[in-house]
């Protein structure tokens, strides 16, 4: 195969090279952009099952490659800290352990009067430095556990309950708000071969796995568990406004 000549032309990627400040961003954009196509070219020629089934293999493996492998599962450990009885529910203050003397601060959102066992929700949170303590966080919460659901959601590594770079004396993380400790913790598990998401992803498997120790819980409802996972938003969208 020959080898491919390197460009030293400045003026042919003048524009880009003049603006500065913005010149990660953009390389990272046009690599990213590059890999769409590349994933739009692919798809476009799956046709048979076996071919999406080859797929799908395919991207499991190259998951399991960019965030993976992940642990054995541990004992969880879980620990209820604290119950708030509200009007119609109850709030139980929880933490288990994701990974051995690796805390998850949670909490388990239950509908009062339950007959039977109920269907769950995990709920993971976005960037709010408060994690599920926020408003509009629990306005989604509350009403999914008004219509009869089990809601449990956790804090994110970097929020709420979980600060990773705890400043002692003023009370606040020595790095910045949630997405500062996330780029930071990022950082450091990529120059160890690791990754964040890695972590993140491992939180809410044992999430679920904790979900399935309650009396409460229906288990044959696990396809509920991942209905507000935020990878999955954008496809359950119409089933969280129905629900709502």
């Amino acid at each position: 195969m020959p080898i491919k000549q390197e460009e030293f032309s400045i003026l042919s990627s003048w524009k880009q090279w003049t603006d500065a400040p913005n010149m990660l961003y953009h390389n990272i954009v046009t690599q990213a952009f590059g890999l769409l196509r590349e994933r739009t070219a692919k798809v476009s020629t799956l046709v048979t099952e076996g071919q999406w089934l080859k797929r799908q293999q395919e991207v499991r493996q190259i998951l399991m490659e960019l965030v993976g492998p992940f642990p054995e599962k541990t004992p969880l450990n879980p620990e209820i800290v604290g119950i708030i009885n509200k009007n119609g529910y109850r709030m139980e203050k929880v933490i288990y352990e994701s990974r051995p003397e690796f805390y998850v601060t949670a909490c388990l959102f239950i509908p009062d009067g339950l007959a039977g066992k109920a269907p769950v929700i995990l709920n993971p949170i976005g960037h709010s430095d408060n994690a599920f303590r926020g408003p509009l966080y629990q306005t989604v919460i509350l009403n999914l556990v008004k219509k009869g659901f089990i809601v449990l959601t956790y804090d994110p590594i970097g929020q709420g309950e979980r600060l990773q770079y705890f400043n002692h004396e003023e009370g606040r993380s020595n790095i910045g708000w949630s997405t500062c400790e996330h780029s930071y913790i990022g950082s450091q598990c990529f120059v160890c071969g690791s990754s964040f998401a890695r972590y993140r992803i491992w939180d809410g498997i044992r999430g679920i796995d904790y979900l399935l120790t309650r009396d409460e819980v229906e288990s044959q409802a696990a396809g509920l568990l991942r209905l507000t996972f935020q990878p999955l938003m954008k496809e359950f969208t119409p089933l969280l406004r129905n629900a709502i």
